[in-house]
């Protein structure tokens, strides 16, 4: 608590109120202050002005100012705080990049434990000895959270200061319908009871898929006219009349659709019938080849084409008990199915080889099928629509999954990048050529690199080039002991590296595109 003990306190004042009477030119400040001590007397007020007058003196009668760096408060204008809670030190306002600049710090009017917003005003004293006087508002909040369904709004965000690091019973997913809920929230070990209420105040929002064209007969659900549907809460759909295929033509049907708040939209919906569906037809099934252990995608290539829907959709299911890791010869079943319901079969044969012994047996194609697999699983975990983001997973899962070592094996690219794929080791030729296979499988515009050796004992080198966002970069996965990530360099900074490291990326540059400055 700021000030001094109360018999001190007095004896300064009185004995400072009377050297000042004395004196015939007495400041405005003092002469104001010591008026002000007289007429109030002792309590809060006294304690203050006898902290000003103290402040004053040992300044030479000067009003003295501090100011927190770049000229901002020392303190927050506004801190919030659930009801029950007990009122917070009055150094809860303080910022943290001023508090190590405050020695003391109370509130000149303590605040009431009552709902709503209070003013309040914050006095400090500073580490030079002077003070400094805030206002703040105090928000004293209900136990009450509103919880929009299903966005992404955090704990933390809906309690506030104070709560960042707080644990509650029950996460927000997983609160998935409309209402009001009770829920405990524990913070620095104690815990306190909330009414959480959920709520949805947007309709659906429907988009409707571009070309509504069905085959006489057809059965027809909603999603078949729905492309998709953004909503907070879960959703109901129907016809206010089933949908006519049985003959051909223009028709049109209403279609409803309701969420769990009761917010419901409602759309008028034309689409055409016509042709009989014909089942799709399959072309680019051939005989596929891994080797064991190295699983493959069955998509590259493969097609499933309808007279009626054009290019539609296919899986691919392996046989019952497959395993690539086991050495053999097995079946692959393509499936198709129209929108009218036909469905197109066919199969084709994988060949799971015994060893990376048998690799030049791998076609370009096969090799590529192992590159699509890997791509497929860094998809599911990356926006590929953001081309540096996607570039940037496909250069960390080729670090994550090699490590250096010398390898001089003379086999094509392809080749390389299975060979470093199968033993998970590999030199700059393996790092470059598996980089290469993703980049590629990744539809990433790249090209090689190729150091260019200016004496006889150094070592070749391969790195990648690659285009991002329409501008060309150096993408070298092979990590050095000093460097580890070579990712999207520029010229500039390849060119500064190499002179420093015994021109290890010298090359000739008009060969290759230039990077951005």
């Amino acid at each position: 608590m700021i000030g001094f003990p109360v018999r001190e306190r007095k004896a300064f004042g009185m004995k400072r109120a009377r050297k000042y009477a004395k004196r015939k030119k007495d400041t405005q400040i003092s002469d104001s202050m010591m008026k002000t001590a007289y007429i109030f007397g002792g309590g809060l007020v006294v304690a203050v002005l006898a902290l000003i007058a103290f402040s004053v003196a040992t300044g030479r009668g000067e009003s003295k100012t501090v100011q927190a760096a770049g000229g901002m408060d020392y303190a927050v204008s506004r801190l919030e705080m659930w009801e029950g809670e007990a009122i917070p030190p009055a150094d809860t306002f303080l910022y943290d990049n001023t508090r190590s600049l405050v020695t003391e710090t109370r509130y000149l009017v303590m605040p009431e434990e009552k709902t709503g917003d209070q003013d309040v005003a914050i006095l400090m004293q500073l580490e030079d000895g002077t003070t400094r006087t805030e206002n703040a508002v105090l928000a004293v909040k209900e136990l009450v959270l509103h919880y929009e369904l299903g966005s992404d709004t955090t704990a933390a965000e809906l309690l506030g200061r104070g709560f960042e690091e707080a644990e509650i019973s029950k996460p927000l997913k997983e609160f998935s319908s409309v209402g009001s809920y009770p829920l405990t929230v524990t913070n620095n070990g104690r815990e306190k009871e909330f009414t959480l209420v959920v709520q949805d105040t947007v309709a659906p929002v429907l988009t409707f898929k571009n070309e509504l064209k069905f085959y006489r007969h057809q059965k027809l659900s909603v999603m078949d006219f729905v492309q998709s549907c953004e909503d907070k809460s879960s959703v109901e759909y129907h016809f206010s009349r089933e949908p006519d295929t049985m003959t051909e033509g223009i028709h049109e049907v209403t279609l409803v659709v309701t969420d769990a708040a009761g917010n419901s939209a409602t759309a008028e919906v034309q689409y055409m019938v016509e042709g009989d569906g014909e089942p799709p037809v399959f072309e680019g099934i051939e005989e596929m080849h891994t080797i064991a252990g190295i699983p493959v995608s069955y998509m590259r290539g493969v097609t499933a084409t309808d007279g009626s829907d054009g290019e539609v959709e296919f899986t691919a299911a392996e046989p019952e008990g497959f395993s690539f890791r086991k050495a053999g010869t097995y079946e692959i079943t393509y499936t198709a199915e129209d929108k009218a319901g036909n469905v197109a079969e066919a199969t084709a044969k994988l060949v799971v080889l015994p060893a990376i012994s048998d690799i030049e047996k791998l076609t370009s194609d096969d090799v590529f099928r192992i590159g699509d697999k890997i791509i497929e699983g860094i998809k599911q975990n990356t926006n590929q629509n953001d081309q540096k983001a996607f570039a940037r997973a496909i250069y960390n899962y080729v670090q994550e999954h090699m490590f250096y070592s010398d390898n001089k094996d003379i086999l094509d690219w392809q080749h390389a990048a299975v060979i470093a794929i199968y033993n998970g080791y590999g030199d700059c030729r393996n790092y470059y050529a598996f980089a290469r296979l993703l980049l590629t499988c990744g539809d990433i515009e790249n090209m090689t690199v190729e150091k260019e050796k200016t004496a006889d004992w150094q070592n070749n080198h391969y790195w990648n080039l690659v285009k991002i966002n329409g501008a060309w970069y150096h993408f070298d996965t092979t990590p050095r002991f000093d460097v580890s990530d070579f990712f999207m360099w520029t010229d500039a900074q390849m060119d500064n590296y190499s002179a420093r490291n015994q021109d290890c990326f010298n090359r000739d540059k008009s060969l290759y595109p230039p990077t951005p400055n």
